[in-house]
């Protein structure tokens, strides 16, 4: 099927579950989106340009890099799209297709990882394609080797997680979560992985074409397996990857567009600017951040200071590195009110509130594309106004609602009452913990 008879096809609304891609685009507020994932781990500065000329011929230029680590173009028409598949074909950028095969972004150039997930991923991509499975569309799969930016937070169907032990590294299997609250089913040696995850795979297409990994029995599916029991597995102390990291005797800067957007022309200003600091590739990574690699430990201040000026963080502690926004007023018919001024607002009056210990949303309208899951505050757009969800997402009923006009003043006076409240040393989360719900209400709605 050609991608303009998938669009005709497809339903003009937002549906829940669709994985947008260059075979089937998702019709959205502004047009077409297209997610794609380059299959090659490493970028060049070439390969950032042409997707910026791509995203402005044939979209409205709006990149948008997700928490995954994949790429959006948005704004396509239909009779752009094909032409999107054959620049990228012309580019030599090749999107991976079927399930979402996930490892962390430095496999292979960390010496610090318990194992390289790069064969293990690429074996389970070609087992995954010779079995062709009806699984869900959105499915996950993790191999996450571990390292200084390990995958333990990605939540996924199906985990394999790098494991040392007295015999060499194992590879221990669990379903539906993320490092510590996947449910284990067994510690597989290495010549074993691939048909563990498959098991489960077969597992789910037995279910239908829209189950996941949190639908399987994970102690019967255990039971079945002739392996040593899974461990439970301790945390690991997650590295954000938006800063400097030395990896080895590399320097590699995490950089990432304020809120994970980008426009077209920014993006091949950036990558022009770091090669001229000494950039030799660039590779995706979760929580909207692109990996600078090839950078001197003379070029960093140079290369931070070309971020900076074409709107890109550099640092760990940004204070909107937690807020997820969707093109809102400014991109997408959809969108209510100007979420990236209202994230702008918040980073502003809440800086230092925004830790990293709770999720913000920022949503135009209660499909909450940004961020599907529940977050401590959510903004949303709506027909009478922009509502405020606690606990909760886009699309629940907001505890209160205000005209957008008056949405500045509110965001400053919940940052007043939050910054009043707060202990020395105290995290957002647990400040949000112990608020009382009525008392944000009151604040949001500007009432004493």
């Amino acid at each position: 099927m050609t991608a303009a008879t998938a669009l005709r096809n497809a339903p003009d609304t937002l549906r829940r579950g669709a994985c947008p891609s260059i075979a089937a685009p998702m019709r959205t507020g502004d047009g077409l989106l297209v997610r794609l994932r380059p299959i090659a781990p490493v970028l060049s500065a070439a390969d950032l340009l042409a997707l910026a000329d791509l995203a402005r011929r044939h979209g409205n230029g709006l990149i948008e890099i997700t928490a995954r680590g994949n790429l959006q173009l948005r704004g396509l028409t239909e009779a752009g799209v094909p032409q999107l598949a054959e620049g990228l074909r012309k580019a030599g950028i090749v999107p991976q297709t079927g399930v979402a095969v996930e490892i962390p972004p430095l496999s292979g150039i960390d010496p610090s990882e318990t194992a390289d997930a790069t064969p293990l991923a690429e074996a389970l991509r070609t087992a995954l394609a010779a079995a062709a499975l009806p699984l869900a569309p959105k499915l996950a799969i993790v191999v996450d080797g571990g390292g200084m930016l390990a995958l333990a937070d990605m939540v996924a169907d199906i985990r394999l997680d790098a494991v040392s032990t007295a015999g060499g590294v194992c590879w221990r299997l669990s379903i539906g979560g993320d490092r510590l609250t996947a449910k284990p089913v067994a510690l597989l040696p290495p010549e074993e992985a691939v048909n563990g995850v498959m098991t489960l795979a077969a597992a789910l297409a037995a279910q239908g074409p829209t189950a996941r990994g949190r639908d399987l029995d994970a102690a019967a599916i255990a039971a079945t397996f002739a392996a040593t029991p899974a461990p439970t597995l301790a945390g690991l102390t997650r590295r954000h990857p938006l800063g400097a990291h030395r990896i080895g005797n590399r320097t590699v800067l995490g950089i990432a567009p304020a809120y994970g957007q980008m426009q077209a022309e920014r993006l091949a200003a950036l990558a022009e600017g770091l090669s001229a600091c000494g950039a030799i590739a660039f590779r995706l990574a979760p929580h909207r951040t692109l990996l600078v690699c090839g950078l001197s430990d003379d070029a960093l201040i140079s290369a931070q200071a070309c971020a900076d000026r074409e709107g890109f963080w550099h640092r760990e502690d940004a204070p909107g590195r937690t807020v997820s926004i969707c093109a809102g007023a400014a991109g997408c018919a959809s969108g209510a009110f100007d979420t990236r001024a209202a994230a702008d607002t918040l980073a502003s009056e809440a800086g230092a509130l925004l830790d990293g210990s709770v999720a913000v949303h920022i949503s135009g309208c209660p499909k909450g594309c940004a961020h599907p899951a529940a977050a401590a505050l959510t903004l949303c757009g709506t027909a009478t106004g922009v509502g405020l969800v606690l606990n909760g997402r886009a699309g629940d009923t907001p505890a209160a609602t205000l005209p957008a006009a008056g949405l500045t003043p509110a965001i400053g006076r919940l940052a007043a009452l939050l910054r009043a409240r707060r202990t020395e040393g105290e995290t957002t989360k647990n400040l949000f913990d112990r608020i009382p719900p009525a008392e944000l209400v009151s604040a949001y709605q500007g009432r004493s």
